[in-house]
């Protein structure tokens, strides 16, 4: 196997640190993955919005996905039930910019916008996206 370290010594050195650094933050997170800290911790999303709007303040562009578009599978413990994996691989291969998915159950208002409801309403699917032909593509495929 060939060896990758840099030929400075010095830069070999400062990447260990860096490297060790970066470990030791995920390890005091709690999280074993970059992505689960990076979902939590994401500077683009308030949990406390009044509206999916303003919970997703970050992403410029929000789409909506309809029921009818969600793959629904039958599990034989809980009956059918709605899952988005096959939504965000397809993120995952496709889009450019950054995402971020979104369950929420909420009711929409007079105005057309959707507030989350905790008690009544409908479970509703959401998609934030930072750049629009993401936005664009997302909408053309999944509504």
């Amino acid at each position: 196997m060939n060896d990758i370290r840099p030929k400075n010594p010095l830069l070999w050195i400062k990447y260990r640190y860096l490297e060790w650094r970066w470990d030791r933050v995920l390890k005091k997170s709690g999280y074993t993955e970059w992505l689960w800290y990076l979902d939590w911790n994401d500077s683009d999303y308030y949990a406390s919005g009044r509206t999916v709007k303003d919970q997703l303040f970050g992403y410029p562009y929000i789409a909506r996905v309809e029921y009818a578009t969600l793959p629904i599978d039958f599990n034989p413990l809980f009956g059918p039930i709605e899952h988005c994996r096959e939504i965000i691989n397809w993120c995952e291969k496709n889009c450019r910019g950054k995402y971020r998915n979104h369950w929420e159950r909420c009711i929409q208002d007079r105005a057309g916008q959707y507030i989350p409801n905790g008690i009544g309403g409908t479970d509703e699917l959401f998609f934030g996206f930072k750049d629009e032909r993401d936005y664009i593509m997302f909408s053309l495929r999944w509504s």
